[in-house]
């Protein structure tokens, strides 16, 4: 079978399928360059901390920065009173103010962040929300993955200095890190990119404040080709151990006239449906970035032209966990500058993302927590037709079960399949994900001539599926069968198998493929199809493997 053809990308199926979120019948079925010269804040804005233009950032520079490339220099701060408070009792208690939230639901310490970076009384409520997540955790290295507002930049750039300088303090450069990502081809020292750069700069007190005592490496990260990407993630991945924090500093869309960007695919967006629709793009770049999808968020950029800002150094850290299957991520926070403000003539699109590694799963004590809380489910939804309220003092839902989950719920009466229902995207914590599709596999509509019965839930066995976030994949000779699940898609027509179905089943690759495209209801030629996509996933499956006894 052939590696299939990349498509292009196409906004309308994109949106179609982020809209897709259930899945039911499951068992068996060229980006426009930045605007240096305008403010991450609204320009309209009159903050005292608002950029000035890129012209004005560079003539201010303090001299001292003329030597930043010197042996044993220290960065000094650029942007303290400009993009935050310079002197630091202020500076300190505005972050505290802001990390004070409460955290996010994260099963594990996360390995990397994707955090804005405007002035901090517009992105700073946003940031806080996603250096909550690693307050008082301990971090040896932490990766800045920034950009260059100030000069064009091809490649990455290193700054060869020994520590960066806040109003809170000194924070120490990780050399051995800095000296072996400087030999890749692709890096060069460009200083005066670093100069009074502030996508990385503006990160720094919040790690100060969260995490204390760490080293750094600051990559400025600009336009690359594939392979020089590629590169670069090669060299950095090894760096990304469990003492490794990797945060990516970017802005999401900046709209309106000031940043020369008024829609996807150059179509005008109504003013009246401005917010659903900045939001809709954020969720679709959300969603690539979810998935750890290479070359979907390429395409994505490409054809949409959305003004992300930090969209190569997004790029990189997506090619940096590529290989990584166990990665999960969430939308910790979101904001706009319209929003914030109430003018939406020129709007920036602030969005906080967390990404972790799942590694083995759910413990078995989490496991029984959600067989009894599907259990439980169904019998009361039998009984009253009502979803289950699960009570923290009867179950206990840990982290990873309030984080965000994508779950689905198998119902057997011995053996035989009464219902499979769930959902391929993770849109809520998993624990609810769970008691919902359980209420929803007792109706399952394939079933609707022979509802599943309040007699039959005693003799019922259950199975839970929890997924993992969704896979481009674009070479079906790489299926593996026993941990691939799949979905196929074209156009209105899609269908789903569960990575345990061609076992159960017997099936072989070829088989996999033919039955999961009558699921879908298209022919086989679909496999050729470059209008067909196909995405894979993998999940951690357990159940009650006999029907409890009265």
């Amino acid at each position: 079978m052939r590696t299939r053809r990349r498509l292009p990308y196409r906004w309308t199926l994109v949106a179609a399928l982020a809209s897709s979120l259930l899945l039911v019948e499951a068992c068996s079925r060229a980006e426009p360059p930045s605007s240096p010269a305008k403010a991450e804040a609204p320009v309209a804005a009159k903050a005292p901390e608002a950029a000035p233009s890129s012209v004005q950032t560079a003539s201010a520079a303090p001299a001292a920065a003329e030597t930043a490339g010197a042996t044993g220099a220290v960065h000094p701060c650029a942007g303290a009173g400009r993009w935050f408070p310079a002197d630091p009792e202020k500076l300190g208690r505005l972050v505290d103010s802001y990390l004070a939230t409460s955290p996010a639901a994260i099963p594990r310490p996360p390995v990397a962040l994707i955090v804005p970076h405007a002035g901090y009384e517009f992105s700073g409520p946003v940031a806080g929300k996603a250096f909550a997540t690693v307050k008082g955790r301990s971090y040896k290295r932490v990766i800045l993955l920034g950009l260059s507002h100030q000069l064009p930049l091809r490649g990455a750039s290193v700054l060869k200095v020994d520590a960066y300088e806040t109003p809170l303090g000194r924070i120490p450069v990780d050399l051995e890190a800095r000296d072996a990502v400087a030999k890749c081809p692709v890096v060069k020292e460009i200083a005066a990119a670093h100069r009074t750069e502030h996508s990385a700069e503006n990160q720094l007190p919040f790690l100060q404040r969260a995490m204390g005592s760490f080293k750094m490496l600051e990559v400025l990260v600009g336009d690359m080709a594939p392979d020089q990407r590629a590169m670069l993630a090669d060299v950095l991945r090894p760096l990304v151990d469990d003492s490794t924090l990797v945060v990516a500093s970017s802005d999401f869309t900046h709209y309106g006239p000031n940043y020369g960007y008024m829609g996807p695919g150059g179509t005008e967006i109504p003013r009246d449906r401005l917010p659903e629709i900045i939001q809709r793009l954020n969720d679709m770049a959300l969603r690539k970035i979810l998935e750890v999808d290479v070359p979907g968020w390429d395409a994505y950029l490409a054809g949409t032209q959305d003004t992300i800002c930090g969209r190569a150094g997004i790029g990189l850290l997506l090619k940096i966990l590529e290989p990584l299957d166990d990665v999960r991520g969430s939308r910790v926070a979101y904001d706009t500058s319209g929003q914030i403000t109430g003018d939406w003539t020129n709007s920036v699109t602030y969005a906080a993302i967390a990404m972790w590694r799942a590694g083995e799963g759910l413990a078995q004590a989490e496991q029984a927590t959600l067989l009894r809380l599907a259990r439980d489910t169904v019998a009361n939804y039998m009984t009253t037709g009502e979803h289950l309220k699960a009570d923290p003092a009867k179950y206990e839902l840990t982290a990873a079960l309030k984080a965000p989950g994508a779950a689905f719920v198998t119902l057997k009466n011995r053996g035989e399949l009464r219902g499979c229902i769930g959902h391929v995207i993770a849109i809520e914590p998993l624990y609810e994900s769970v008691i919902g599709n359980a209420c929803n596999a007792c109706l399952d509509p394939r079933f609707t001539s022979n509802r599943l019965t309040a007699k039959e839930v005693p003799a019922l066995s259950i199975e839970i599926s929890v997924l993992s976030p969704m896979r481009r994949l674009l070479d079906l000779t790489k299926i593996v069968i026993g941990r691939d699940g799949l979905v196929m898609a074209r156009g209105r027509q899609q269908g789903l198998f569960l990575p345990q179905v061609p076992g159960e089943q017997g099936w072989n690759r070829e088989q996999y493929l033919s039955n999961l495209c009558r699921k879908a209801g298209l022919p086989e030629t679909a496999l050729e199809d470059p209008q067909t996509e196909f995405y894979r996933f993998s999940a951690q499956v357990f159940g009650e493997h006999e029907a409890p006894t009265k």
